[in-house]
């Protein structure tokens, strides 16, 4: 039995990813031996909810794409300009940026704020992702970087140390979703939760291109548009479905093992319930009991998670 996904994002995994791995447990017990179907599907939900956020947590980071508005002061610690070119350099706090969609400027002692705005043209990336055959989406490897440049004239030191208000509006991380309606092999249109940085940045370029997580009717697809910049609505794919596809079947452009670790959080949380209630098969074809292999899983997790951590 399925449930419907609470919540207004989808979580990292969801219970038909968690279930079709190889944890070796039995989740027809959880939450108890004698729980109904809809309740262990409740609980599986929960279970992948609580995996997202241990994953965020460990990563000190929000991995989804997201669109974000973030006000800092400077020049200072994260707002420099250099005194040859006159470029501002911005460190955010959310990685990897993958598009700026414009800010603001304000002498610092305006209350409220005077704004001057800046263009999203007036903005480079310091250290755009590279992605993977065109795709604007990051690459597995978690490369690009937090920081932005300005155009002169915005920030300067006119005002002193802190004398400026920026506001910066970006869009960072993996694009990630999951299907709000059925589609029939053939489409070339989905109805997603969430539309977040899966159009191109450029107009007429290739947007993320993702992978639908559907048992063995997985297969790739590539956003050329969105109806919707983020939240709810419409992506128009690069070339017809293979098969189709139900509701709440994911839609995903994060790396493999950013999956995994959300995976092992999650087994692990069912290691919790009892000490021997399962046991994990070593390749001698032993059992360990679950004590250790809790916080091995959490360990293994945070492991593969390290070259996602965001550093300020």
């Amino acid at each position: 039995m399925a449930v419907t996904i609470a919540g207004p994002l989808t979580p990292y995994i969801t219970p038909q990813i968690l279930l079709n791995a190889p944890t070796g447990i039995s989740w027809k017990t959880i939450p108890a031996i004698d729980a109904t179907p809809a309740e262990q599907a409740a609980e599986q939900m929960n279970l992948c909810q609580r995996a997202t956020s241990m994953v965020e947590t460990c990563t000190n980071n929000i991995l989804r794409a997201t669109v974000d508005t973030e006000s800092l002061y400077g020049p200072d610690f994260r707002i420099t300009v250099n005194r040859d070119t006159y470029v501002t350099r911005a460190e955010l706090s959310r990685y990897p940026v993958t598009q700026v969609l414009g800010g603001q400027s304000s002498y610092a002692g305006a209350f409220p704020p005077q704004w001057t705005v800046i263009p999203a043209s007036q903005f480079a990336i310091e250290r755009p992702v590279i992605g993977i055959y065109g795709s604007s989406a990051p690459s597995n490897s978690g490369d690009g970087g937090q920081s932005v440049l300005i155009a002169p004239g915005y920030v300067d030191w006119f005002y002193g140390r802190r004398g400026y208000l920026l506001q910066v509006t970006y869009i960072n991380g993996w694009p990630h979703c999951s299907l709000t309606a059925a589609v029939t092999a053939g489409s070339s249109t989905i109805e997603v939760d969430d539309c977040t940085g899966w159009a191109p940045v450029t107009a007429g370029g290739q947007g993320a291109g993702g992978i639908i997580l559907d048992g063995d009717d997985q297969e790739a697809a590539t956003v050329t548009a969105a109806t919707a910049q983020s939240g709810p609505g419409t992506l128009t794919l690069g070339a017809p479905l293979s098969f189709g596809h139900g509701a709440q079947v994911v839609f995903t452009t994060f790396p493999q093992q950013v999956i995994l670790a959300a995976i092992f959080f999650a087994t692990a949380q069912a290691l919790v319930r009892g000490a021997t209630a399962t046991t994990i098969q070593s390749i001698s074809g032993t059992g360990q009991a679950t004590a250790s292999g809790h916080y091995e899983l959490i360990k293994t997790g945070e492991e593969l998670l390290w070259p996602y951590r965001r550093m300020i």
